[in-house]
């Protein structure tokens, strides 16, 4: 049962969270527009990790670093356990959004949209939603409903994609093929105008995976970059790159990784898979390297020293 003094900030919290997402200064309708400086920490699927999540933000340090963004992507159930608490790294998130409004951005993911939508992830005969909902009824008692709306509401204002001036687009998933040509940097910043079109195109988004080049190459050119970072996918070893535009990210398990870059830097995927993957673990690290730790540094070592 949540504590009323926890309550109090909790609401007030999540109230400053949901104002900072409709008045992110960088925020064009559902396009978040990087500025020309700086440098970005983008993670992949978090699923209720809030370890890796506290890590990262530690290594980062948000408030020495006025000019560095944190891009974060579905906090939203936990697939490893019987009881879901990923809820309590929302509340998390919530809190470090209202403290850096205009450097912390939450794009919308599937698990986001289903929570919204009210329809239901099942798998292996598991309804993720259910869990959800039994573990924050257990947690905050009778004040469920009351923080149940204000974190749908939280939901229902992340944007739908960040971009880049060095041509990098952060989204959580790209549609199929069959879908592209519905989308543009236009549809991002003010929708198409019809709202039931526009609701279907941000569900084939966010629960799209066509990761051929074909599709690849035809969503880089709709929205005018040459990269694209998502989410959306398990990783093994932190990050899969399918074909020669998508870097995925998975920032969950023991293999977790990040993608850390300059705003002001052009890239070429490959140069960012070599330089700018982060693993949040060093263990991790170490095992994939065989011990070759001169290859990759782990983020509490590497976060701050990429080189200009």
């Amino acid at each position: 049962m949540i504590e009323n003094r926890r309550l109090i900030k909790l609401k007030s919290t999540y109230a400053l969270a949901i104002r900072a997402n409709m008045e992110d200064k960088y925020r064009q309708g559902d396009l978040v527009v990087l500025p020309k400086e700086g440098d970005v920490v983008v993670m992949g699927d978090l699923h209720g990790n809030l370890k890796n999540f506290n890590k990262v933000v530690s290594a980062i340090d948000l408030a020495s670093h006025p000019n560095r963004h944190l891009i974060l992507q579905e906090p939203t159930h936990t697939y490893e356990a019987q009881e879901d608490r990923s809820f309590l790294l929302i509340d998390e998130i919530v809190f470090l959004k209202s403290q850096y409004p205009h450097q912390v951005h939450i794009i919308l993911g599937n698990h986001e949209l289903s929570e919204i939508t009210g329809k239901e992830i099942l798998k292996g005969g598991i309804c993720y939603n259910i869990l959800f909902l039994e573990g924050m009824k257990k947690e905050y008692g009778q004040e469920f409903d009351a923080i149940r709306e204000l974190m749908l509401d939280f939901m229902k204002t992340m944007p739908l994609a960040c971009i880049a001036p060095n041509k990098i687009f952060i989204c959580h998933s790209t549609p199929l093929k069959k879908y592209v040509h519905h989308y543009s940097l236009s549809f991002f910043r003010q929708g198409t105008g019809n709202k039931e079109k526009d609701k279907a195109m941000v569900e084939k988004l966010v629960w799209g995976r066509d990761l051929s080049q074909q599709a690849a190459d035809e969503f880089a050119t709709r929205v005018g970059c040459d990269i694209l970072i998502v989410g959306h996918t398990a990783c093994k070893r932190g990050y899969q790159v399918p074909n020669t535009r998508h870097i995925i990210l998975d920032s969950k398990g023991n293999f977790a990784a990040t993608l850390h870059f300059k705003l002001h830097r052009s890239y070429t995927q490959k140069y960012l898979i070599k330089n700018c993957i982060q693993y949040i673990h060093k263990k991790a690290v170490e095992k994939i390297l065989d011990g070759k730790k001169d290859e990759k540094a782990n983020l509490m070592e590497n976060i701050s020293h990429e080189e200009d």
